[in-house]
This record gives structure tokens, C-alpha cells and sequence, in this order.
């Protein structure tokens, strides 16, 4: 089943339900961020994820699972089991594709924007050090969930979405939630849950 490749990597990375946001202040910010250095630590991570992709010309959203695999900086799967099976990964400068048994590698030292992408993932994952070159940052409080929502200043990464918003669980402070919002206001939706933190992944999941 063929997918735009942006498109499924940038999820890793704006809900309308988040309509009414409340900015922190600098001391709940100072406060937030001291929360997310324990993410730092994370070596590995293991979860299951549900997608929801909404489209404005369709009235229920498209709805797959998968699991998302992490190992220390530079080693990343996500996996579709359901309604189709999808693999990539990002391992050794490449991402490497498996679209139902159609193996194909694409260089990311050979696209800029990809390799943008890859480090964005792993930097959420472990709770933030966004670019604020590349980034407007914002953090926000919503229902006493805490919210860091990133602006592309990058015309380049404009093309591909207006924000990310990043959410975080309220009771383990790791990630929740990843939501893209697309220029054309579509927006896509990502919910992690049996999350297994520096836990033993071995190598060979990453090899498609």
C-alpha cells in the first residue's frame, strides 16, 4: 500500500480539541522542563500506537495501528500491522522502507528535510531540545496536560505542515500524544499507549 512518506514521518510530531489553550509562564515552563530531563535517560522505547488521519472531505477519521520502536539516537522503526503492514526505518543515514514487501532505501544525508525529520522524532521521544532556528516553541497547559506546540519558521518545512503539538501524559511525563496539522488544515493524530521505557529491543528489529 503506497503512503506519503512526509506525511508518515512528520506524525512523529494539532488536534482541534486543543482549541483553548493556556500559555505557561516562565516558572511553569522552568518547571515543565525540569520534568522532561528524565526523558533524557530513555535508551529504548517500546509501544503500541493508534493513528487517526482526518481528512476534511471524509466524516470519520481513517483509523491504523502499529508499533514504534526506539533504540538509543540514531535507530527508529515504526511498524503498521493494521489495516495494512507497513515498515520503516531510520538506521545507519538511511530510511529504510518495507510497503508489503516492496524494499526500497532512500540516503537521508542526501535530504536535508529527511534528516530534519529523523531528529525531530527522537527529540520528542526523549522530551524536547527543539531547534528554535527551525522552530517556534510554545508551551501550553490544557486540562492540566502539559502541551509543547512547534511552529516550521523553515519555508521548506511549511510545505509539509503549519504545527506539531507534542503532548505529554500527565502521570508518567512521557510522551502521549503527536498531532500534525497540514497547511490544508487535514490533520493526523497519534496516541501511544503500553509504552516499555529502556527495556531489551535487540538489534535485529531493525533490519527490514
Amino acid at each position: 500500500m503506497k503512503i506519503n512518506i512526509i506525511s508518515v514521518v512528520l506524525l512523529i510530531i494539532p488536534f482541534g480539541g486543543w482549541s483553548q489553550l493556556k500559555p505557561m509562564d516562565a516558572a511553569q515552563v522552568q518547571v515543565f522542563e525540569q520534568s522532561l530531563s528524565q526523558l533524557e535517560r530513555v535508551q529504548t522505547l517500546e509501544a503500541d500506537f493508534v493513528q487517526y488521519k482526518h481528512m476534511s472531505f471524509m466524516k470519520t477519521a481513517i483509523v491504523s495501528k502499529g508499533k514504534l520502536y526506539l533504540k538509543g539516537t540514531n535507530l527508529l522503526r515504526w511498524s503498521y500491522l493494521t489495516p495494512f503492514v507497513y515498515d520503516m526505518v531510520f538506521k545507519d543515514g538511511k530510511i529504510q522502507i518495507n510497503d508489503e514487501g516492496n524494499k526500497r532505501s532512500i540516503d537521508v544525508g542526501g535530504s536535508a528535510q529527511f534528516e530534519k525529520i529523523s531528529k525531530l522524532v527522537s527529540s520528542s521521544i526523549r522530551g524536547g531540545k527543539y531547534d528554535q532556528r527551525e522552530f517556534q516553541v510554545g508551551y501550553f497547559i490544557k486540562d492540566g496536560v502539559n502541551m509543547v506546540r512547534l511552529t516550521p519558521k523553515v519555508t521548506q518545512a511549511k510545505k509539509y505542515f503549519t504545527t506539531i503539538d507534542v503532548i505529554f501524559s500527565s502521570t508518567d511525563k512521557h510522551i502521549q500524544e503527536v498531532v500534525l496539522t497540514e497547511p490544508s488544515k487535514d490533520y493526523t493524530r497519534f496516541v501511544l499507549s503500553n509504552k516499555k521505557i529502556n527495556k531489551h529491543i535487540d538489534d535485529t528489529i531493525f533490519n527490514l
